[in-house]
Order: C-alpha cells, then sequence, then structure tokens
C-alpha cells in the first residue's frame, strides 16, 4: 500500500504559499482532459484523468478541501486541472477548528469536499468532520463567496433517517437544517443511504450521484471476463430495503452485454427473535457466483455473516460490493478471515493505511471521476442524468 490514500495535513503546504504573499488562485484555462472512463484500481494503483471533453471556466469557482479525504480532492484537482485552493485547517490544542481561507473568494462558486466521516488515524470524529464543513461554509458566506457547493462523497448520519422510536432525533434530517442554516446552495453527494434524504434539504437541491456504473463496469471487465466467463451470477441484496438497488445494479450488467439467462436476483431476509436469528433466501443462489450489493461496509459483520448464509445454502463463491467502506474496528481482518472471494469499495472515504498488509481482497475503484464530471456540468450549467442512478429504469 503506497499510502496515497492517507488524510495528510492541509495548513503544511497552505501556509508556504500564504508566506510568500502569492496565496494561489485556481481558476483554470481551457484546457482539454482525457475522455471519460470508468477509473476501476486496485487500491495501490492511481485513478485515470477523466473526459477530455471537459473544460474549466476561466477565474469563475474554486475548489477546496476539508481534512476528511485529501486525496480525493487531489484526484478531483487533478481532473479538472485545477489547484485546491489554499486553505488553513488545523486544530487548535481544545479541539476547536482553526479556519483561514487565504486567496479572495468575492462572488466565486467554490465547492468544499467533506466527507463526514472519522479521521484514519483516529483523532477526528464524524462530528469534527461536520462541524469542520459547516464553518468552512460560514466562512466563505462571510467572505462574500457567490455560491458554495458541499461535495459530500460520504454523507455521515444517513443511517439515522427515521424515527424508529420514542425520543429519538431524525440525524440526517438534522444535519440538513444545520448545512442550509450555514449557508450551502448545492450539495452534491453519492449513493445516499435512502434517498429520501434529499427532501430533507427544504432550500438546497441535492444530486445523488451513484457509484454502480462504475462498479458494473469494473466487475464486468476485471471478474467476469477473467476467471468468472460463464459463470451463473446471483446479484444478492442482503435486505429487503436494498433491493432497488441491486435491481439496478443487475440491470446494468445486461446494458453491458451479460445475458439475462445467467442472472438472477435474490433477496435475504433475517428475522430475529429473542434466541436466535432466522435467515430466509428469496431467490435461487445455489452453485452460482453471488454478488452481495450494499451501500456501506462498516463493522464488517453484515457482510461476512451473510457471505458465510450464502455458502451454506450453496452458493458456489461469494464477492461484496459497497460504495462506502467505513471500515471500522476489526472490520478488515474480520473480512480476510471470512469466505469472501473480494470486496469492492469506493474512495468515498479514505482506506486505512494498512488496509493492503492486512487483507489482499479489497479493491477499490474511484469516484473523482463522476464528482469531476458532476462540478463541470454545475459550472457549466448542463445536465448529467447518467450520474445518477436507482430509480432510471
Amino acid at each position: 500500500f503506497d499510502g496515497t490514500c492517507l488524510n495528510p495535513t492541509v495548513m503544511s503546504t497552505f501556509e508556504d504559499t500564504a508566506n510568500s504573499g502569492s496565496p494561489g488562485s485556481h481558476g483554470g484555462s481551457h484546457t482539454p482532459i482525457l475522455k471519460h472512463v470508468p477509473s476501476f484500481r486496485r487500491v495501490v494503483l492511481h485513478s485515470e484523468p477523466v473526459s477530455e471533453s471537459l473544460t474549466v471556466p476561466s477565474g469563475e469557482w474554486k475548489l477546496m478541501a476539508g481534512n476528511s479525504n485529501l486525496p480525493l480532492a487531489e484526484k478531483i484537482a487533478e481532473n479538472l486541472k485545477v489547484d485546491l485552493t489554499s486553505i488553513k485547517c488545523t486544530t487548535f490544542v481544545d479541539g476547536e477548528c482553526n479556519i483561514r481561507i487565504y486567496p479572495s473568494v468575492r462572488n466565486q462558486h467554490v465547492y468544499v469536499v467533506q466527507s463526514t466521516s472519522p479521521s484514519r488515524d483516529g483523532s477526528k470524529t464524524i462530528n469534527d468532520h461536520v462541524m469542520e464543513l459547516f464553518l468552512l461554509v460560514r466562512c466563505l458566506r462571510r467572505a462574500s463567496a457567490g455560491a458554495v457547493t458541499a461535495i459530500i462523497p460520504y454523507f455521515g448520519y444517513s443511517r439515522q433517517n427515521q424515527k424508529r422510536r420514542p425520543r429519538v432525533p431524525i440525524a440526517s434530517s438534522d444535519i440538513a437544517m444545520l448545512l442550509e442554516a450555514g449557508g450551502i446552495d448545492r450539495v452534491v453527494t453519492i449513493d445516499l443511504h435512502v434517498p429520501q434524504i434529499q427532501g430533507q434539504f427544504h432550500q438546497s437541491p441535492v444530486d445523488n450521484l451513484s457509484m454502480f456504473d462504475e462498479f458494473a463496469a469494473f466487475f464486468h471487465e476485471r471478474l467476469l471476463k477473467k476467471g468468472c466467463d460463464g459463470e451463473e451470477i446471483a446479484i444478492v441484496s442482503p435486505d429487503a430495503g436494498g433491493v432497488a438497488r441491486a435491481k439496478y445494479f443487475m440491470g446494468l450488467l445486461l446494458d453491458l452485454g451479460v445475458e439475462i439467462s445467467r442472472m438472477s436476483l435474490a433477496i435475504m431476509i433475517r428475522q430475529m427473535t429473542a434466541n436466535a436469528i432466522t435467515v430466509n433466501m428469496v431467490g435461487e443462489i445455489a452453485g452460482k457466483h453471488c454478488v452481495v450489493v450494499d451501500d456501506i461496509i462498516d463493522n464488517g459483520v453484515r457482510v461476512c455473516t451473510t457471505a458465510d448464509a450464502l455458502l451454506d445454502l450453496g452458493a458456489n463463491k461469494v464477492g461484496a460490493i459497497a460504495t462506502h467502506g467505513l471500515f471500522t474496528g476489526k472490520s478488515l481482518f474480520k473480512i480476510e478471515a471470512s469466505d469472501l472471494d473480494y470486496c469492492i469499495v469506493s474512495d468515498t472515504i479514505a482506506l486505512p493505511p494498512d488496509a493492503m498488509a492486512v487483507t489482499q481482497k479489497i479493491m477499490q475503484v474511484s469516484c473523482a471521476n463522476i464528482i469531476s464530471e458532476a462540478i463541470d456540468a454545475i459550472n457549466h450549467d448542463s445536465s448529467v442524468p447518467h450520474l445518477f442512478a436507482i430509480g432510471n429504469e
């Protein structure tokens, strides 16, 4: 593992820029960029440039990033042929955020890249990164930015999206209220846990992009064509709530030329009692290559137990695809010890620095391309329907 997914300190190079008296602006030129192709890769590889057709309006917008996923922000900047705006984003000894934006942003459209996930070194929680994003937005508003778009690849608190019991918050809605009160004009995110969260932003449009086109291209090129050709495939939703996601992924594979006779859809339904968990399977998976499709892998328990259950029910082999790899606790060790053949995730959240040392089963597909296309579309007032996912049938 080459360390490219680590979160380096934003401040180190930015202070030098500020002291030199020439804080970089980042309007670009109309330099063409390479044509868009899915940037699938193992975690040790670098993502590819995004699209030859993208151009950058000069002097009209800026791109900046908080500390949560700086490697992803750098890939987006590279795709769009711009520099990240010089900012100071550190922490005081007592834990308060210390933020300063060096160049003028007056009347500019500013994009702020910040996943609301915990840092890999344990120094910052989800709450720290939420507050960092909020204060960056407030700082931009007080600096007379023309518009502020929050690029939130992983939207934290998305699993607390409804009131399941008395006297609990609907945290996803409360975070939306906080960000709108801060002054965001737009949100760009990837694979929300439930799409209804878009409606919890009452003033700001939300672009919920999908990684599954990229995942489908990766799966088709790297797995189906190499070693899995001719296998029957079962696309498995680990619960009833993920059926639309699994169905959409199956449709993408059909669009790529996979024969419908080779594929089927299956749903795993768990019934919990006081003493046991009963697993029921809807669909046929015996003798098939099962692909578990989900949006988040957290502590690894669900994906590993799902793999075990599928193999017990007669599956030939099992892999997993999920957009957001939180990989908390000992999850990587669980995945390595499990019977999963592979686990494909995106880089909405930076991988742990020891990921490849712990397991070779993790594969990563970059989301930098689709975010870059979305930024370009917003800048040029164009539509990108192909970047939106579940529900396009």
